[in-house]
């Protein structure tokens, strides 16, 4: 299990790395007129304050991407020595890197836009304008790739679920809900945003209208293919666990891998597409003879779009390739991201609560009053001595298919709640290697407990027996 850890969170961080390359580096060359998405004149490009910002910013974000590739890589070695570690570092090194990946490029902005501000390097003819083409505006709704093909990869999801309910082993009723709800949750934001860009691809690049409409209908066609990619593999992976899970009965790790592997092929699928749209973009608009500039600088002066007079919420994000952001003038804005910062947040204290337990864990066992008690990782099982209808040493656990429902799992040690496919419903604290392990069953509990500590299990035997 660590060694495929290992790989996935490898490849997965690199990948991210990539990723954040792509979306945060193409601001430090001088497109549209832009340095650091700022409003520079081209006669003041190659200014030495100018060329000092960029080249700092870029050095900055250099070494960033290096060191970040060098602890990802590190980090990953953790998952051998202890899991619930590799976790919280894992956790913690993500949104390190999430907020340096944001803040320096946006600090690099701020001081290019200051030095604007101080130059004076503000043209009024450009300043704040809006244009409109009609004609782009007319087809907005225009597209190549319908988003209705989303339609069919959700009914494709649901009908992926009745075979798993026809013939599949219902204990792992709360991990198939899981992901499938997760998956239909992905097509469903890709039909939205789908729809959405159909609607809002309507830009105005040029004095000519026709340009206008081919630069925008390829963006769409584009992004299109983007939100189809995202939508369809991810259906992929969801149909696999489902048929596998319904057909064999079984979810065995290996499900978990391939999973997670057609979901990083969805994301790449989302990716290059993008970036495709983006070149071809630069390609159209190279031959634009008559170019339209806008200086809107003062709506991304702090690296974010903040425009009361705009009633747009949601715009494309002029900081991030390819993306798109919020307009946070709009108390709809914050009010999205307020709630979103607190299910991240309530997330991260849930592992953190859960995870601290499990990096050292000290299992105790007591016997009082007839009451017995066995903790260990942050679970407890407590037993009424007089309700024990069977006790037996064993030398394994029996031979059965555990699902953990709450718990933690590796090849060390199963702690926590457990389903067994024909014991049912069951607690584990076992540790791998040890042995005998005692199994406690009551009216309403079953309990496999081993220890680390020779001959405590067969001490606790002869005292429940007596």
């Amino acid at each position: 299990m660590e060694i495929m850890m290992f790989i996935i969170f490898i490849v997965t961080n690199l990948f991210i790395i990539l990723c954040m390359q792509f979306a945060y580096t193409y601001a430090y060359k001088y497109e549209n007129g832009m340095y650091l998405n700022v409003h520079i004149p081209s006669a003041h490009k190659e200014d030495a304050e100018v060329t000092e910002i960029v080249n700092t910013g870029k050095c900055k974000m250099k070494h960033f991407q290096i060191a970040n590739v060098i602890i990802s890589i590190a980090i990953c070695f953790i998952v051998f020595v202890n899991i619930a570690v590799f976790v919280l570092v894992y956790i913690v090194w993500m949104f390190a890197y999430i907020f340096g990946i944001i803040h320096i490029p946006n600090s690099s902005h701020r001081k290019m836009y200051a030095l604007k501000i101080q130059n004076g390097w503000i043209i009024e003819a450009q300043r704040k304008k809006v244009y409109i083409d009609t004609r782009v505006s007319a087809e907005a709704g225009a597209t190549t790739v319908s988003y209705k093909w989303h339609a069919l990869f959700l009914i494709t999801e649901l009908a992926a679920y009745i075979p798993y309910f026809m013939l599949g082993d219902t204990h792992y009723n709360i991990l198939m809900i899981s992901l499938f709800l997760c998956s239909v949750l992905i097509s469903t934001l890709s039909l939205v945003f789908h729809a959405f860009i159909n609607k809002s691809e309507r830009h105005v690049y040029s004095m000519d209208s026709k340009l206008n409409l081919i630069v925008n209908n390829t963006m769409k066609k584009y992004k299109s293919i983007a939100m189809l990619l995202l939508s369809g593999s991810n259906a992929v992976a969801w149909i696999y666990v489902a048929l596998y899970t319904g057909i064999t009965g079984l979810f065995p790790a290996s499900s978990y891998y391939v999973y997670i592997f057609i979901q990083l092929i969805s994301v790449l699928g989302f990716i290059v597409p993008i970036y495709m749209g983006i070149n071809r973009k630069k390609e159209l608009l190279s031959a634009n003879t008559s170019p339209i500039d806008v200086d809107d600088d003062e709506y991304w002066k702090t690296g974010y779009y903040y425009n009361p007079d705009d009633k747009h919420i949601l715009i494309e994000n002029r900081m991030q390739s390819g993306n798109y952001t919020f307009n946070y003038a709009k108390k709809g804005a914050w009010i999205f991201t307020g709630i979103t910062d607190a299910i991240i947040a309530g997330c991260i204290i849930l592992v953190f609560v859960c995870m601290l337990p499990l990096i050292n864990i000290q299992e105790k066992i007591t016997l009082t009053n007839n009451n017995l008690t066995i903790s260990a990782g942050g679970y407890t099982s407590e037993i009424d001595v007089n309700d024990i209808t069977e006790l037996k040493l064993l030398d394994k656990l029996p031979d059965d298919s555990f699902l953990r429902t709450n718990g933690a799992s590796t090849d060390s040690y199963d702690i926590g709640r457990y389903e067994g496919r024909t014991l049912g419903k069951c607690n584990l604290y076992v540790f791998d290697g040890y042995s005998p392990i005692l199994m406690i069953k009551s009216d309403d509990t079953l309990v496999f407990v081993n220890s680390k500590e020779d001959g405590e299990i067969e001490r606790l035997y002869v005292k429940l027996c007596q």
